[in-house]
């Protein structure tokens, strides 16, 4: 509940209304649930396609959300960039997901 109307505030401070924010199109899941983490998993299906964490005051850029796009067998041809930061945890799911449509796209998923 105060993760919620924290992100609520946040969301006006930064100018952003929540109804405006990206709606993953995917499954998205805890990497390690129950641990507490701010760690997930998007899938389609069975198939694992990316990750997004929240850094931590140790790494390069803190309370930034961290995105990587997942290795997936069939790749043959990749795009880059394959990872990155966003100031949200919305945005970083969509860097994953759009990084993963456009792999479907080119290998003709």
């Amino acid at each position: 509940m105060l993760k919620a109307i924290y992100r609520r505030w946040r969301a006006k401070r930064m100018g952003h209304d929540m109804k405006d924010q990206y709606q993953p199109i995917y499954t998205w899941r805890e990497t390690w649930p129950g641990e507490g983490h701010q760690d997930f998993s998007g899938f389609d299906g069975d198939q694992s396609f990316g990750r997004v964490e929240l850094e931590n005051a140790a790494d390069l850029k803190p309370g930034m959300w961290k995105w990587n796009a997942a290795h997936l067998p069939w790749v043959r041809q990749e795009i880059m960039p394959r990872s990155g930061s966003e100031e949200t945890s919305r945005e970083a799911c969509r860097r994953v997901e759009e990084h993963y449509e456009k792999l479907k796209a080119v290998h003709g998923r």
